[in-house]
């Protein structure tokens, strides 16, 4: 049995910040709240959409982000779906998909973005037939010796059982740029069983894994006491717990022709609701002034 160390929350991650919130809104709570993590997802064909932000917006929030005088401290994980994953995957065969990921990887470093989250799922866009072959796992591998700065997560799933398997069995250990996010929603909302114990998901020596699937307010402090003890049991040192769905709400307004119309929003009171209970659980605190 892994000695029962406690382990820390490392970040709260909510992903799918788009354009229905103000950029300087996202950076007033972070800079209160450094465990903050603010998700982006990137996908070209959605761009836009409700949860893919435009690259105006993204470029404003980074804007903000890196004039701050502390902007590099402020969390920022960029998650990969659709054709930046397919690149990502093909890198080491395919010299045009590895000069393109490259490219966006390194300007995601530039906007200040620090973690990665690969997404390599078919409901987010990927083609999941190759996910076995030795190709698309030295992809993932050139991919993370090119950029050793930023973090990689790999989400991790069934479905994507091929590639973090395939990177498991690697004779090489893994480098320190590789991490795990046990999620078996894959962005969808669905609540998870329970939360995986398996020691090789915190392999290198930071032993950080992240957590996610179904997390919302009205549950995020059962999920942080469980997923705590998994960590720990897991020989884990920090973990990170991340929601998408679980901030989103569905919001019914009438346009100018006196039609209803339904936004689907990135809803900022759902976010602090969860900081509030996180703080409330001793995992983080409020900063002095709103004690």
């Amino acid at each position: 049995v892994p000695n029962m160390t406690t382990a820390k929350l490392s970040a709260l991650g909510f992903c799918g910040a788009d354009d229905t919130v103000n950029p300087r809104h996202l950076a007033l709570i972070a800079h209160k709240y450094p465990h903050v993590e603010w998700g982006i997802l990137f996908r070209p064909d959605k761009e836009g959409l409700p949860r893919y932000a435009t690259k105006a917006w993204i470029e404003r929030l980074c804007h903000i982000l890196n004039t701050a005088e502390d902007g590099n401290k402020i969390k920022l994980a960029a998650h990969l779906c659709g054709s930046y994953v397919n690149e990502l995957l093909t890198s080491s065969t395919d010299s045009l998909s590895a000069s393109s990921i490259d490219e966006f990887l390194t300007q995601l470093y530039k906007w200040g973005f620090r973690r990665v989250q690969v997404n390599a799922t078919a409901v987010n866009g990927v083609y999941t037939e190759k996910l076995a072959d030795d190709s698309t796992i030295q992809s993932f591998l050139r991919s993370t010796r090119a950029h050793p700065k930023l973090t990689f997560i790999v989400q991790k799933n069934e479905e994507t059982h091929p590639l973090w398997n395939g990177l498991l069995k690697q004779e090489e250990p893994l480098l320190e740029n590789v991490v795990f996010l046990h999620d078996e929603s894959k962005g969808t909302g669905k609540v998870t069983g329970g939360w995986p114990t398996d020691e090789k998901f915190v392999a290198t020596s930071k032993r950080i894994v992240g957590f996610a699937g179904g997390i919302k307010p009205a549950n995020v402090q059962s999920v942080l006491e469980a997923t705590h003890k998994a960590c720990s049991a897991s020989g884990g040192n920090e973990f990170w717990i991340d929601m998408e769905s679980g901030v989103r709400t569905t919001v019914l307004r009438v346009d100018e022709d006196g039609n209803e119309v339904k936004d689907d929003i990135f809803d900022l009171d759902k976010c602090y609701r969860c900081i509030d209970t996180v703080c409330e659980a001793g995992f983080m605190n409020h900063p002095p002034e709103l004690r």
